[in-house]
């Protein structure tokens, strides 16, 4: 029961981490989940990039449902809407269960994974040498460690059990439900995301339909996210929504419109990264540091980056490098200046959250709407070329348009009429 590194948490960052750490390493993973895989808080969109820093290490294409080149904004209301397209995949649906589950799978042999098993705590929380865990119909176990990593989510155990460390404390609550049919909005359903702006409907972030394929059969994935003090009306929302769809004749359901296939909430960190991620021989890692960039469907990416990056860190903090750990955001934003970009998602989101009637969301989307030919050129991969939304709205033909945004915000943000 003695190991090198101990990572708590089996998706995304963990399997990453855990793949890319040296072989001579003796490293334990647990996770409370029945199995890795089993189940999922993530929509499983990943990016052109994304894809290639999977493709290093999993054969990928293998968990691509559908590669998708287009994307399409609803403005509030559902009628009005544009779609912006690109020649090439810009996202990926992938088959995020199995995805995970094949990282599982695929782990080297000096690692073991403990799923089942519910992380406790340290003996100490300034630097801890033994971690407390407990497997289902087991009693308590000690496991003597030299480092900790916390890759367990937004609500990280490990941040709260180690003294010092940043936690996540913003969070929107993503609600999505799967079934199994199809989407027949738009050119080519099959190659496209849908994003809904919701407006005075839903407050939060938006909605968004997604085709797939589940258990080889077409399907799509339909959610939404809302601020953690509406979390409560997430499900109704959903449900709604859904129903709203059938109706338009936008999807149609096989089976029972009230029996999805699968369903998931999760929390989404939106405070942005943590200023503490590392505390002597602890680290945070993918969604527990805050390294999200969901407002651009860019989640993943963060946390299969931060595992790399942390796999290359951790054994120069073992060979007694101690300041080695400091490094992991620089290093991360070598990768296209993500960590730059989850600086700048601070300002959307505030922008955003502002925003409170169906006629300001309906005065940005006719904005965005005139510039649809190049919208995805700031979107996603090309957000880390700064290629920022602004200079693609603010342009002198443009200036009736934000004039009247500017006063609707304005009048939203001072809770005016």
């Amino acid at each position: 029961m003695q190991y090198d590194v101990v990572i708590v948490g089996a998706s995304f960052s963990g399997l990453t981490l855990a793949h890319h750490l040296p072989k001579d390493l003796k490293v334990l993973i647990v996770d409370a989940k029945p199995e890795a895989g089993s189940t999922v808080e993530s929509t499983g969109l990943i990016t052109s990039k994304t894809r290639t820093e999977f493709s290093s290490f999993i054969p990928i294409d293998t968990y691509i449902t559908n590669p998708i080149s287009a994307i399409a904004v609803i403005a509030p209301g559902l009628e009005d809407m544009f779609v912006s397209t690109v020649h090439e995949p810009w996202i990926y649906q992938t088959d995020t269960k199995a995805l995970v589950k094949a990282l599982a799978d695929r782990l080297p042999s000096n690692i073991t994974l403990k799923t089942k098993t519910v992380f406790l705590g340290v003996d100490n929380a300034d630097r801890p040498t033994q971690a407390r865990i407990r497997s289902q119909g087991a009693e308590e176990e000690v496991v003597d460690l030299k480092f900790l990593v916390g890759a367990d989510g937004g609500h990280s155990k490990v941040a709260q059990s180690v003294k010092g460390l940043s936690k996540n404390t913003k969070f929107l609550f993503g609600y999505e439900q799967v079934f199994f049919g199809d989407v027949l909005r738009g050119p080519k359903p099959e190659e496209t995301i849908f994003h809904y702006w919701f407006g005075e409907f839903s407050l939060g972030y938006g909605g968004w339909l997604s085709p797939t394929i589940a258990d080889g059969k077409k399907a799509f994935r339909i959610g939404l996210a809302k601020m953690m003090k509406d979390r409560g009306d997430a499900k109704q929302l959903t449900e709604t929504f859904v129903k709203q769809l059938v109706d338009r004749g936008d999807i149609r359901i096989d089976g029972d419109i009230t029996k999805p296939g699968y369903v998931f909430g999760s929390h989404i960190p939106i405070g942005g990264t943590r200023s503490r991620i590392t505390r002597n021989n602890v680290l945070l890692i993918g969604d527990a540091a805050g390294f999200c960039g969901a407002f651009a469907a860019d989640g993943i990416k963060g946390s299969v980056i931060s595992g790399k990056e942390a796999a290359v860190l951790i054994p120069q903090y073992l060979r007694g490098k101690i300041d080695a750990l400091q490094k992991l955001p620089a290093r991360m934003n070598t990768h296209g200046g993500i960590m730059s970009y989850y600086r700048r998602q601070l300002l959307y989101r505030w922008i955003w959250g502002v925003m409170q009637r169906n006629r300001t969301f309906r005065a940005m989307w006719n904005i965005i709407a005139a510039e649809h030919a190049t919208f995805l050129d700031q979107f996603c991969d090309s957000k880390d070329k700064h290629r920022s939304l602004a200079w693609t709205v603010l342009k002198w033909r443009h200036t009736g348009r934000l004039i009247r945004y500017a006063a609707y915000w304005i009048c939203d943000f001072g809770k005016l009429k």
